[in-house]
């Protein structure tokens, strides 16, 4: 395990199915947040390449393709119990919030997310 300082850039794991999104997305991360990122557009990427502690915080989209975020994020919770998770969607209903938050996930946003909302929970 590699040990961090509180003054390394978050690794930060960014999943959507939206090309143009996780493009923007990832470079918002990287200027704003001075975050190491790995985008990727599904489930089963991101399953090719995870690993113990490979990341900081997970942003997964809710509608994937093959999967939805909740599921990956199970599985990721498994793999890695130290991310935060953040859980992006078009449309948040109570229900698929109250099932983020079952399944471990420390946020939820509504798309587009405003990158000053999105900003602290990349940082804690």
């Amino acid at each position: 395990m590699v040990n961090r300082s509180k003054t390394s850039c978050p690794r930060v794991l960014m999943v959507d199915d939206d090309p143009a999104l996780l493009e923007i997305m990832t470079d918002w991360l990287q200027e704003r947040c001075h975050a190491e990122v790995t985008a990727m557009s599904s489930a089963e990427e991101v399953m090719t390449i995870i690993r113990p502690e490979s990341f900081d915080v997970c942003i997964l989209d809710y509608q994937l393709h093959g999967a939805n975020g909740l599921t990956l994020g199970a599985m990721l919770r498994e793999i890695i119990p130290s991310a935060r998770l953040i859980l992006l969607s078009g449309e948040i209903s109570s229900s698929i919030e109250s099932l983020a938050f079952e399944h471990g996930f420390g946020r939820v946003f509504t798309k587009p997310v405003s990158p000053d909302s999105l900003a602290p929970a990349i940082a804690r």
